[in-house]
């Protein structure tokens, strides 16, 4: 997840990214990686909360956080503006003492081709030691990333100790059944992602059934199709996991797509900055 663009911001002030170094420094860092659309952050609300949550589980969340993010964002999409990318807001503990960084890191959206046959991924054994805070891994996701690149895939989903399969290593993980139904796991062995708790909400709202189970990585070929969440793919279909092939044309995928898009462009109306 590397840095990118002319600028980076820390601690109000923005900097030449020539003398950024990739991460910033500290004991503990806390992050959030959000979409953003001319300089809009995509469900700014939803993840401020993930983010405070996280840092209220060691820390004490530091006062006047929400303005100083949002200033952040601000302030560097006037100075480097991009029609639409990722940024990483990362707050970095040491002792007590705290630092924002606020920088674009390399943003890679699926293409209409990935939409519309689905993308590949690789089963990993892995998990997060503590699913419920987004902390910087940055041995784990080298690794990964090493795996995708070996195998030419998009996405890992992680498998833990047991067999179950949890979440994808930046996405949650959805199986659809023949009937319709969701299948994902529950919210205590994974990251609660933003994109995630829209697609439960919609689920709900449309009567569509969902069961908060892992599946085993041995059970995958029970489900005819699967489908992954994320700030970047928002809501992408899995064509291949490892040799096991599943359906990209399900009409409920497409159906959850469609109802999150139009999410996605009522945040965008709604966000307000108010220096």
């Amino acid at each position: 997840m590397d840095c990118c663009g002319k600028y980076y911001y820390l601690d109000g002030l923005i900097l030449d990214a020539v003398a950024a170094e990739e991460q910033p420094s500290g004991e503990t860092l806390f992050y959030e990686v959000i979409r953003t659309s001319g300089g809009i952050p995509l469900f700014f609300e939803d993840h401020l909360k993930r983010l405070q949550d996280g840092i209220a589980t060691r820390y004490n969340v530091p006062e006047d956080l929400e303005r100083q993010i949002a200033s952040g964002i601000n302030t560097l999409a006037q100075r480097d503006p991009v029609p639409q990318i990722n940024i990483r807001v990362t707050v970095a503990f040491t002792g007590r003492e705290h630092t924002l960084h606020i920088c674009y890191v390399t943003s890679t959206y699926p293409s209409d081709k990935m939409y519309s046959e689905g993308v590949k991924v690789v089963l990993y054994r892995a998990e997060r030691l503590d699913p419920g805070v987004k902390l910087l891994n940055t041995r784990m996701r080298l690794a990964i990333n090493a795996e995708l690149e070996k195998q030419d895939a998009y996405e890992a989903f992680l498998v833990n100790n047991e067999g179950l399969i949890t979440e994808g290593s930046r996405s949650s993980v959805f199986f659809v059944t023949s009937d319709g139904c969701l299948y994902t796991a529950p919210d205590r062995m994974v990251l609660p992602g933003i994109t995630r708790k829209y697609i439960i909400s919609i689920c709900r709202n449309e009567g569509i059934s969902i069961y908060f189970e892992p599946v085993e990585a041995k059970m995958i070929s029970m489900f005819p199709a699967v489908f992954l969440t994320g700030t970047s793919p928002m809501v992408l279909s899995v064509d291949k996991i490892d040799n096991v092939r599943f359906v990209t044309t399900m009409s409920l995928i497409k159906r959850l797509k469609v109802i999150y898009e139009g999410l996605v462009r009522e945040s965008i109306r709604n966000y307000k900055w108010n220096e």
